[in-house]
């Protein structure tokens, strides 16, 4: 009857190629015929890679830049077959071992070749571009043409681009050419290099140079030799060594050498290969790497002898001793030109950089002049280069540098700034930078040999303070004579160490408040400024930040007050959103003390991360070892509250929020209540905050986002397709069924029964699949009055068993169930998990419809498929056929009798047409409506993401509509509708034959009358269905009445076996059309109330599902336009 109805056509879709393929008038034309057959024959064999909507519409063929691709999809057969692939076929599948990575090959329909990997297609044999594309996301198309299977699902993978590429509308134009010439810089070029380079070379000097610097050579012994000897000596001594090896290189082009025209012809090579070189430098420093253990061990030798008038050059004044006396030598004492004190930090944190990179001489890396330069370079750019309103003067840089030499403590200095002024490969005699900056390292020098400085006097004096404050000697600090008037910048009471701190921050590191209260309460020794600005430069502590992580409470609440009490509102917020070197400000240590919100909250900015990109309010919320972790929480939301919260602003680096972050105190937090809080939104690792507290066990969150009417319950992660039941799962493998695990399971279960199905006594649901790599099957797990899990071939029987036992039923049939999820044949690997969770969606439909019906004993079959039948499949069909033959009773049907069960048959047939056409133009109707919702949200993205500057495809978004759930139901009531009307046909057939038999009868029954005598009409009975005996004894022709011509007589025995046989045919067809008639009549009356409950139910489960989306696109939209 299907074939008679005309094909219609629906709105184009956006993407032309799902258009071209679902939606195609032409269908039965090239370049669409071959393709439609094949994947009418059998559509789960393939899987159709789609490209975005947007690129076929707007991208160009790259092979003629004037073709748009939208074309290809409506006259190229060869783009079609191109982009569908047989995946039920690979033509080879590897793993690899570490990664467990999977990478499979197919064939398009055009026997191309591509490979999967990863999320990623790449093209392969057969296509003129290699391209590497990803995949944007996958999704099952429903078809709602007249010309593919009815009900059919097809695979699809929506991709980044086509598999020939595109040419934007617009074409960017290239990055302009530089004309600069990379040269290979000076210092990437070494004699070393060039020997290991060039052959040549090295064949004509390296047994020189071995010779040269080989331990044994007698010429320079005295480099060698550990005795006392003036330092001008050894650099006589390094010239020599020099010169001759500058010998070597000259020697080795003169014309007496046999290979000196092919070395003087090399060295021009090299020179002009490497513009700029000088050779006379390389030589040199190959020199100084090869002498330089033997240099410096005399240097060291020499400077470490006794301080006599033997070599003045070779003094030695910063002893091991000298750095342990100016150990605790402030910056503040050095009498430095400073107004203001940030300047102090500001020079503190250079000095702290300059001492790592100065320590760098230590380093027994640093084996060169040139490299020992390079560090005294970098260390005064550090000193000198920074803002610009802080001067470094002279006598500032001396100062500086005297914190930066005491505080390296490197042996042997002036050892090394003897090697850097004497064995240079440069020279420095006219540079004048380099000559101010060693006539200042002198300078710090002969600072620290003078006897007249005060600097050990002044840093012993620091020590004692520090020493005392360490011991916690209020008293001893207290004997102090320090006048009650403001100090001097230089006064020891201000001292800081080399990290910044002063006695202040030493107090609170000693958690004494007695100390700290008696620093504090005299405000002519500390002003607000310094209080402010008082901080470790290591770690950028300020006083209150330190106080709160030691949380030195009597300390901290007298220092936030004296703060709130003394600074101005600017100087306020400046102090406490400061931050530290881990990025974080005293909002992020408030859960040491959440006292202090209710005085400073306001201060706060509590949208700033630190490094790890958490808000003071998620560190807040992280605090879970914390014993008033719900009052916590409370204080931070209400203070954010008030100052309006953004909840994407407090994302981690995870992609965890607030809801993902929170232990417990949903309700407390009153976050649910927020307008723009988007409760299923996802972290980096794909879990909803739903899913987060199922994996991690938090009860009390569950109960209270499961009462949220905007929670996407049956939500699947994007990667691995994971849904809460399979959390769920991983939960309870971890867990080992706990108690409080048990009552998380009962809660999930709970909330899916009374949002997802109908309201019954018994039931059954599948809650997951999951992959047997033993079996190499999937196993689904079910759930009713019992948990049990079924692997797919078992639950396939079931079925088979359950239809074959109520075979007239509208209990779907192995086509209805299988028909687009055949689970264990091949696809890709992105698509097994996704294809198990969608046939899950269709036996979980099943069970929902088997609730609005009483066709079948539910419970039975609930039974056979919670506990393991001990019965084989074979032994329980012979059950069933014997139980099937047990309930037909035979019966003796008249004709007028027969014609009732037709004109039933007749009148419901004409009802149950006229719904099922009214059902399939709906069913069509809804599944072009959700393609038709999904091309208007992604034209809406295309849209937004044009004004935002950052183009991306919607196709990476789930292509999924709200409509699609409608559409299910929908269309598995059509399906069960067909499933009636095929078994109404099946009574149909038989009725006619019965009728067909019946005419035969009262046809033979008329012949026979007029093939027997008179005398024989009137005695025999003239019973349709009776059939008279032949006669016993024969008669000659001539006999009279009795008598039979033999031909007549052969005509009469054939007809009376004829209606034997047809009378035998109606016993049975009584038997059948009365055990059909009963099951059928049922089931028509059964489907007629069916259709309405299961519709309303599934109008009811669309409009919450509806609901939920809207909600969830007003918020996008929202965020939106707050942002952008």
């Amino acid at each position: 009857m299907n074939s008679r109805q005309p094909i219609s056509y629906l709105p184009i879709c956006y993407n032309p190629f799902i258009n071209c393929i679902f939606n195609n008038p032409q269908y039965n034309k090239s370049p669409f015929k071959n393709i439609i057959e094949q994947l009418k024959a059998d559509h789960t064999q393939f899987t159709l890679l789609i490209p975005p909507a947007y690129i076929l519409n707007e991208y160009y063929d790259p092979s003629t830049s004037n073709t748009l691709l939208k074309y290809l999809c409506y006259h190229s057969e060869d783009f079609l077959k191109s982009h569908i692939i047989k995946t039920a076929h690979p033509i080879s599948s590897t793993i690899t071992p570490i990664s467990k990575e999977q990478s499979v090959i197919y064939n398009t329909v055009n026997n191309k070749q591509i490979l999967i990997k990863n999320r990623t297609i790449y093209t392969g044999k057969g296509f003129k571009r290699s391209l590497k594309l990803r995949i944007a996301s996958i999704q099952y198309f429903n078809s709602f043409c007249d010309y593919l299977p009815k009900g059919s699902k097809f695979m699809i993978i929506y991709i980044e681009s086509s598999l020939i590429g595109g040419v934007p509308p617009l074409k960017v134009l290239p990055p302009p050419k530089s004309d600069e010439v990379k040269q290979i810089t000076q210092d990437t070029v070494t004699f070393e290099k060039l020997l290991r380079s060039f052959p040549l070379l090295s064949k004509a000097v390296s047994d020189k140079f071995l010779r040269l610097f080989h331990h044994n050579n007698y010429q320079f012994r005295n480099l060698r030799y550990n005795t006392r000897k003036k330092l001008v000596h050894i650099k006589i001594e390094f010239q020599k060594v020099l010169e001759e090896a500058f010998k070597i290189i000259s020697d080795s082009v003169k014309i007496e050498n046999p290979n000196s025209e092919q070395t003087y012809n090399l060295l021009n090579h090299i020179l002009k290969t490497f513009p700029g070189i000088d050779l006379s430098k390389l030589v040199h420093e190959y020199v100084e790497i090869n002498l330089y253990d033997v240099l410096w061990s005399q240097l060291i030798f020499q400077f470490n002898c006794p301080n006599d008038d033997y070599d003045l050059e070779a003094t030695k004044i910063l002893t091991k001793e000298k750095y342990e006396q100016l150990s605790c030598l402030s910056l503040t004492q050095l009498d430095l030109p400073i107004d203001e004190p940030w300047q102090i930090n500001e020079l503190q944190e250079r000095v702290s950089l300059a001492i790592q990179e100065f320590k760098k001489l230590s380093d027994s890396s640093i084996i060169d002049s040139r490299m020992k330069t390079g560090i005294i370079y970098n260390t005064f750019k550090l000193l000198t280069q920074g803002r610009a309103d802080i001067v470094i003067s002279a006598d500032t840089l001396i100062g500086l540098l005297i914190m930066v030499v005491i505080h390296s403590k490197i042996n042997n200095l002036e050892a090394h700034l003897y090697y850097i002024k004497n064995f240079n490969v440069d020279d420095h005699t006219k540079d004048g930078h380099f000559n101010y900056i060693i006539s200042n390292l002198d300078a710090v020098l002969y600072h620290f040999s003078s006897e007249n400085s005060d600097l050990v006097e002044k840093s012993e004096k620091n020590y004692v303070l520090w020493n005392a404050i360490h011991k916690l000697d209020i008293k001893f600090i207290e004997e102090f004579d320090i006048p009650n008037k403001e100090l001097p910048d230089n006064h020891f009471i201000k001292s800081k160490n080399i990290n910044g701190e002063n006695c202040l921050m030493f107090a609170i590191n000693v958690e004494s408040y007695e100390i700290f209260k008696y620093f504090i309460d005299n405000d002519q020794w500390f002003s607000i400024d310094e209080i402010l600005f008082e901080r470790n430069i290591i770690t950028n502590y300020t006083l209150v930040m330190n106080a709160l992580t030691l949380e030195a409470k009597d300390i901290l609440h007298d220092l936030v007050d004296l703060i709130l009490n003394t600074a101005t509102k600017e100087e306020h917020l400046i102090y406490f959103n400061s931050v530290d070197s881990t990025g974080r400000s005293v909002g992020h240590y408030l859960f040491h003390d959440y006292t202090l919100i209710a005085k400073i909250g306001d201060l706060i900015n509590w949208e700033l991360k630190d490094n790890n990109g958490h808000t003071p309010l998620v560190s807040l919320c992280r605090c879970y070892d914390h014993p008033e972790y719900i009052e916590i929480v409370k204080a931070g939301f209400n203070a954010v509250y008030k100052s309006g919260l953004d909840s994407e602003k407090h994302v981690d680096k995870q992609g965890n929020t607030l809801l993902h972050i929170l232990l417990k105190g949903i309700t407390e937090s009153e976050i649910l209540e927020q307008e723009l809080v988007d409760i299923n939104q996802t972290n980096s690792k794909y879990l909803t905050p739903l899913d987060h507290y199922i994996k991690y066990n938090r009860m009390e969150n569950l109960r209270t986002i499961l009462k949220d009417e905007r929670l996407d319950f049956l939500y699947e992660d994007s990667k691995n397709f994971y849904n809460v039941f399979d959390y769920l799962n991983f939960s309870a493998l971890k867990s080992s069924k706990t108690k409080d695990h048990r009552k998380i399971e009962n809660l999930i279960m709970d909330y899916y029964l009374t949002n997802y199905f109908p309201k019954v006594d018994n039931y059954l649901f599948v809650l997951n699949g999951k992959y047997n790599q033993n079996n190499k099957e999937w196993v689904i797990s079910f759930r009713g009055y019992e948990y049990t899990e079924l692997p797919v071939s078992k639950l396939k029987q079931i079925l088979y068993l359950t239809k074959l036992k109520y075979q007239l039923t509208t209990f779907p049939s192995e086509d209805m169930v299988f028909k687009n999820f055949n689970v264990n044949n091949l696809t890709t690997p992105i698509f097994s998990k996704f294809r198990v969770n969608r046939f899950i969606d269709i036996l979980n439909l099943i069970f929902q419809s088997l609730a609005f019906q009483n066709n079948i004993d539910r419970q039975q079959f609930y039974k056979s498929i919670l506990i393991k039948e001990t019965l084989s499949t074979l032994e329980q069909k012979q059950l069933i056929s014997e139980t099937i033959e047990n309930q037909k009773i035979a019966a003796d049907f008249k004709l007028n009798e027969i014609d009732q069960f037709l004109y039933f048959l007749e009148f419901s047939l004409n009802d149950l047409n006229g719904y099922m056409g009214q059902i399939r133009k709906l069913s069509k109707l809804s599944c072009a409506g959700e393609i038709k919702q999904i091309d208007h949200r992604n034209v809406q993205n295309i849209v937004i993401s044009k004004f935002r500057n950052e183009f991306t495809i919607p196709e990476f978004h789930n292509q999924k509509g709200s409509i699609k759930v409608l559409y299910e139901y929908i269309n598995w009531i059509a399906l069960t509708g067909d499933e009636l009307l095929e078994n109404i046909y099946k009574l149909f057939t038989d009725i006619k034959n019965w009728k067909s038999n019946f005419q035969t009868i009262t046809s033979i029954n008329k012949e026979l009358q007029e093939l027997e005598p008179e005398d024989t009409k009137i005695t025999k009975t003239n019973s349709s269905l009776s059939i008279n005996p032949l006669p016993e004894t024969e008669f000659d022709d001539e006999s009279g009445l009795f008598s039979f011509k033999k031909s007549k007589k052969t005509r009469y025995k054939n007809l009376i076996n004829e209606k034997s046989n047809c009378v035998d045919q109606i016993k049975k067809l009584n038997i059948e059309i009365k055990y059909q008639h009963e099951i059928i009549a049922a089931e028509i009356s059964n489907y007629f109330k069916f259709r309405n409950d299961f519709l309303k139910f599934g109008i009811k489960q669309f409009a919450k599902q509806e609901l939920k989306s809207l909600k969830q696109r007003n918020l996008e939209l929202k965020n939106y336009l707050l942002r952008y």
